[in-house]
């Protein structure tokens, strides 16, 4: 039997509980066996000039795969130093994890991306007061709607003190882009495009899921599935959902890539997809383990 490691961090393991048995019952199935590591169990590191990992203060033998569900973008590298193939694999962990590094890395492929600056923590109080037209900053390492901030020129100062307590990151600036206030998530497995959901914000202008926002199917024109294309093109994409906002004239703009792609819009949309199983089932094919 194969061998898989399916790492979460404690806090996330305990609210993907559903979701973590069915990557373990879909790995037997497939007779592999898949076990949970946290995060928080594992020590990871060099001694001796060689890397070593530790789980519960023991050496664990190294599997055949991990499947890394956790932004640990080092632990993902250290993982691949160890010779353990990682989904999705560090290069994706380290630039999808950063806002700032990925509008680096997408914008050589000439697709419409957001104007953004890229600012250091210590700029944010002379940014936040300096700002008089709409403008959303976001913290490089925020997820889910979490560390994205809307300011105005009527935003008050004592509101501008919240944010500059909040960010805890280095940060990007963006104009507000869409009236509509709608995005588009992307759902990509290897090469293959596999559903898009169009996200549209209750009130407010976030339109993510966790935070309210409706969800519906969407299809892709086939202009709009060339641009998709093109940011498939710069990653070896595992699982992976690409974010897209809708501009006024309805074309999509590039806002980023989900590394650790949240599923439950999709299972929403798509109840009848086996995405654990189509995911092992492409990670199998991949180290060309024989699936009978």
């Amino acid at each position: 039997m194969r061998r898989a490691w399916l790492i979460y961090g404690q806090e996330d393991a305990k609210k993907n509980k559903w979701y973590i048995e069915e990557f373990i019952k879909e790995a037997e199935k497939r007779d592999v066996k898949m076990e949970l590591l946290l995060t928080e169990e594992m020590t990871f590191g060099v001694k001796d000039g060689n890397w070593f990992i530790t789980y519960k203060g023991k050496v664990p033998k190294n599997p055949d795969f991990a499947v890394v569900r956790t932004i640990y973008p080092m632990l993902s590298r250290h993982l691949e130093y160890c010779k353990i193939p990682v989904f999705n694999n560090a290069k994706m962990a380290e630039i999808c994890n950063d806002k700032a590094r990925t509008y680096q890395y997408i914008a050589k492929m000439d697709i419409p991306i957001i104007d953004t600056a890229f600012h250091r923590k210590q700029e944010l109080d002379r940014i936040l007061f300096s700002i008089e037209e709409d403008t959303v900053v976001k913290a490089v390492a925020g997820h889910g709607g979490s560390q994205v901030f809307l300011v105005t020129k009527d935003t008050t100062k004592e509101r501008r003190e919240e944010i500059k307590e909040a960010l805890a990151s280095d940060f990007v600036r963006q104009p507000l882009t869409g009236r509509k206030h709608q995005d588009l998530r992307v759902y990509v497995l290897g090469n293959e495009i596999l559903a898009c959901v169009l996200r549209t914000a209750k009130e407010g202008f976030k339109s993510n899921f966790s935070l309210g926002g409706h969800v519906e199917r969407y299809e892709l024109s086939d202009s709009q599935r060339e641009v998709v294309h093109k940011v498939m093109e710069l990653f070896d994409i595992g699982l992976a959902g690409i974010d897209f906002l809708i501009g006024d004239d309805g074309n999509l703009i590039f806002n980023e890539v989900e590394d650790v792609v949240g599923a439950r819009m999709l299972y929403q949309c798509m109840p009848d997809i086996n995405l654990v199983g189509r995911y092992l089932d492409y990670i199998l094919n991949r180290l060309n383990i024989n699936l009978s």
